[in-house]
């Protein structure tokens, strides 16, 4: 018997990863085997492939089969790489016998990267959907309870308008006419990152900075959903970067309609707080000639 969850549009994409792959997981669950003398029998093991674009620009699909050689195939918004360390890591892969099935979720012509490792349970790594053996995932599910986690509850709450937000924009860089955005994906949040805004003033890049900061702070007061946030290595950024904020990814759904908007209010604060400081200082100078 299998299960699945997540937004329904995705059930057949995964169903038919999981045909794909499903003659394999005896060999893998060897693997598993193989390395025990590697491993704290005290926990789970998982032989883990983890597939993804060569550009990092869509989520992650990895494919995961225990000891007894019951898997199941998740896609999320991060890679278990960067959430927990593998506990053994096989050579990378250039091809992959399993190319096909996983075509159907990425595309014919997306180049691909393949890892493979064994990872200990419990992975803490938050789902978007996944699709398996009924009887691995509800057990996983449980133990995810019984912790207080939700790691696979996500899952549940994510319909096709909050995968879109997650797949259509995945790490990557919006242009709006007064400056760009960073729309990043990570776990069960989304963080947005605001590039320098486009001002007519040559001003130092430390005062946009600061006014940042503040602009962060008074609306994260005003808006319960924003947090302030950070940029983290993970994100890979080699552009300025003004502020960030996050949210819960099930919370983002407004902010990400109104992002377009949302930054222009920002940008407006920033010239028009500048241009006020500037008209400030010009006028009415006590020590002026």
């Amino acid at each position: 018997m299998t299960y699945y969850s997540g937004p329904e549009s995705y059930r057949e994409i995964l169903r038919r990863v999981y045909e794909g792959v499903e003659d394999s997981f005896a060999s893998w669950a060897k693997l598993v085997g193989d390395h025990s003398d590697r491993l704290d029998n005290a926990f789970g093991h998982f032989m883990t492939l983890v597939v993804q674009t060569s550009k990092g620009n869509a989520p992650v699909l990895s494919v995961f089969v225990d000891s007894e050689g019951r898997g199941y195939v998740g896609l999320s918004n991060s890679s278990p790489f960067e959430t927990a360390s593998a506990l053994y890591r096989f050579p990378n892969e250039v091809e992959n016998p399993f190319m096909e099935a996983f075509a159907s979720f990425f595309g014919d012509e997306t180049e691909l990267t393949y890892h493979r490792a064994i990872f200990q349970s419990p992975l803490k790594l938050y789902f978007l959907a996944y699709y398996g053996n009924e009887r691995l995932l509800r057990k996983e599910i449980l133990k995810d309870s019984l912790r207080g986690k939700d790691y696979f509850r996500l899952s549940e709450v994510i319909d096709d308008t909050l995968f879109s937000i997650c797949r259509e924009n995945y790490r990557k860089w919006i242009e709006f006419d007064d400056g760009e955005v960073l729309v990043f994906p990570f776990q069960n949040i989304l963080k947005i990152a605001f590039g320098l805004p486009k001002i007519n003033e040559n001003i130092d890049r430390s005062i946009i900075m600061e006014l940042s900061r503040l602009f962060r702070i008074e609306v994260t007061k005003q808006c319960d959903v924003l947090r302030n946030s950070s940029v983290t290595p993970d994100m890979n950024i080699s552009r300025p970067v003004a502020t960030v904020f996050e949210i819960d990814l099930v919370d983002s759904e407004p902010v990400y309609e109104r992002l377009e908007a949302f930054y222009k209010y920002y940008s407006k604060f920033i010239s028009e707080t500048i241009e006020s400081m500037l008209r400030f200082i010009h006028t009415d100078f006590p020590l002026s000639k």
